[in-house]
């Protein structure tokens, strides 16, 4: 807790990212902003979920999901998007929600 109060965390997590390609430092900015927009745009009516492909329950879940590509979104545990189409992925929270 203190060390996040000087920004510590903050540096410490640039500087593991940066031993990563810069592909998958492109991707991983592109999520991050894209899930802040997310977010920021939903707000309280949806609930963003963040499972590590790789962890035991990443796994369940790509199983249970047959998912193979990511991103992978779960929409109300039923529809399944795999991509990067911002628009595509907001077409169907928008069908969820009802707008």
């Amino acid at each position: 807790m203190v060390s996040d109060q000087f920004g510590l965390q903050k540096k410490r997590d640039e500087a593991d990212l940066n031993e990563y390609p810069a592909d998958v430092k492109e991707e991983h900015l592109f999520l991050t902003s894209w899930l802040c927009e997310l977010a920021q745009e939903y707000k309280d009516k949806i609930r963003i979920e963040i499972i590590n492909a790789s962890s035991l329950r990443g796994v369940f879940k790509s199983i249970r999901h047959w998912t193979q590509t990511y991103p992978t979104f779960i929409v109300n545990k039923k529809e399944k998007y795999c991509g990067s189409d911002k628009s595509r992925l907001a077409l169907i929270l928008q069908g969820h929600l009802g707008r």
